[in-house]
């Protein structure tokens, strides 16, 4: 997950890609799409709200809270994921459509660079610090220069690694920083497969392959999940220390390579770029009113059948509908409904586009990056031991949740106005390929990839 960047041209946030009454000027490659990084709220708030809820309010003797933090934090990751391929897709396509790949590449990586490297940089230092894991020299120094290397070239993801305590590796440090290792791989891949993205010409092909390529990744992590027991047994050789998941599920081969990993998440941000792909192919093309009904509908549905997958998930029940629903929940399970909400929500206006489109939800998706690297420390201070639930408990926890996440959107601001911009503004200027290249202004969602 990367934050975002205040626009500093293009049309007013009213304007919808696509509607009726969008000019063809505005429709246009590079156009500001606000729901998008409203989305982005709505991802960061997932991931904000499920930790502080799970963190502050430990009871052991009630679910309600535990229910809730489920509620609220099942589709963070994957709308992260979905949201970075679109984004990435409609802001870059273009470029190695019509540029030397040589120099669409350099220029696409500058930015990205630009954009999450700094202050993962200044989080992954800080967490070094605070977590004193210069403690490590002393007798597990192997340990810490393989965090060390694999952490500061953003690989921590790629490879399954038990370190001290017999925890991943990627779960130390700044242990959230592994969706951004996700997000390097999925650059990388994204510079192999664009090609065979913007060879979809025709609004038709774009909805068939959606349709194959979800279809085909279900069934690939569906048998995946059948044999789960068999990949793990063939791995286990190959790994210095291998955890199952009966014995500690945290920090299991299973849960890093369907949860962690790049190479179960990148389905997600690939179903995003043939999302985009299919919005840009409809981009001039004027909504009909028979048109917005549909995509009203369809936009409904979505939302409604993650209603449905998400209280099943936490009610938990263990059953092989439960189980196959808990596995697919670490990776793709949300996707398919996600892609639908991200492309209704840019092409169509509704109640919630509206919504989303509001300057106050509009300005925390832009701080959004920040809200997600800092929040694994400014909750720490409300957290409370796990104690027995009682009505004088139950209100300080909720008064603790309230101030912890005010307390994180305060530090963010200032994150992101300290670190995230001008250090973004200075490295687009050294790495771009030209002075005209990182000083041309790009469109709002260029710098608000997920």
């Amino acid at each position: 997950m990367s934050g975002g960047q205040q626009a500093t041209t293009g049309p007013e946030p009213s304007v919808f890609v696509g509607s009726s009454t969008t000019t063809a000027s505005a429709r246009g490659w590079g156009t500001e799409l606000p729901t998008l990084t409203g989305l982005r709220f709505c991802a960061a708030f997932s991931i904000l709200g499920m930790h502080t809820i799970e963190w502050c309010a430990g009871f052991n003797n009630t679910r309600v809270f535990g229910l809730v933090a489920g509620l609220i934090g099942l589709i963070g990751m994957p709308l992260f994921f979905v949201l970075s391929g679109f984004v990435i897709h409609y802001n870059y396509g273009r470029h190695f459509r019509h540029q030397p790949f040589a120099v669409a590449t350099r220029n696409f990586l500058a930015a990205r660079f630009s954009r999450i490297y700094p202050l993962f940089f200044f989080f992954c230092v800080f967490g070094i610090i605070s977590d004193f894991m210069a403690n490590w020299l002393a007798d597990y120094s192997g340990d810490f220069w393989s965090f060390v290397v694999y952490s500061f070239t953003l690989t921590q993801g790629w490879v399954y690694q038990i370190v001290v305590n017999n925890r991943l590796l990627l779960a130390n440090g700044f242990g959230l920083s592994w969706s951004l290792s996700c997000e390097l791989f999925f650059y990388l891949s994204y510079l192999i497969f664009v090609f065979a993205i913007i060879a979809l010409k025709k609004p038709r092909d774009a909805i068939i392959a959606i349709m194959i390529y979800s279809s085909l990744v279900i069934f690939m992590l569906g048998f995946c999940y059948l044999h789960s027991d068999a990949i793990g047994e063939l791995a286990r050789p190959y790994l210095r220390h291998f955890i199952d998941r009966n014995e500690d599920f945290s920090n299991s081969f299973y849960r890093w390579l369907f949860y962690y990993s790049p190479y179960a998440r990148v389905w997600e941000f690939i179903l995003g770029c043939l999302t985009a792909q299919l919005f840009l192919l409809l981009r001039d093309r004027p909504v009909s009113e028979t048109e917005q009904q549909w995509g009203a509908l369809l936009l409904h549905v979505a939302i409604f059948f993650l209603i449905l997958y998400d209280i099943r998930y936490v009610l938990n029940v263990n059953d092989s509908l439960g189980q196959v629903i808990s596995f697919f929940s670490l990776n793709f399970g949300c996707a398919v409904p996600l892609a639908v909400v991200i492309f209704c929500s840019a092409r169509y206006k509704s109640p919630i586009t509206t919504l989303l489109s509001q300057s106050w939800i509009v300005w925390l998706g832009e701080i959004s990056y920040s809200i997600y690297a800092v929040h694994t420390w400014t909750v720490r201070p409300f957290i409370r031991p796990v104690t027995t639930f009682s009505w004088p408990l139950g209100v300080d926890a909720v008064l603790r949740i309230g101030f912890a996440i005010a307390f994180t959107i305060i530090v963010s601001t200032a994150t992101y106005s300290i670190i995230e911009v001008p250090c973004r503004k200075y490295f687009r200027n050294k790495l771009m390929r030209s002075p005209s290249a990182a000083r041309a202004p790009l469109p709002a969602a260029v710098e608000k990839e997920a």
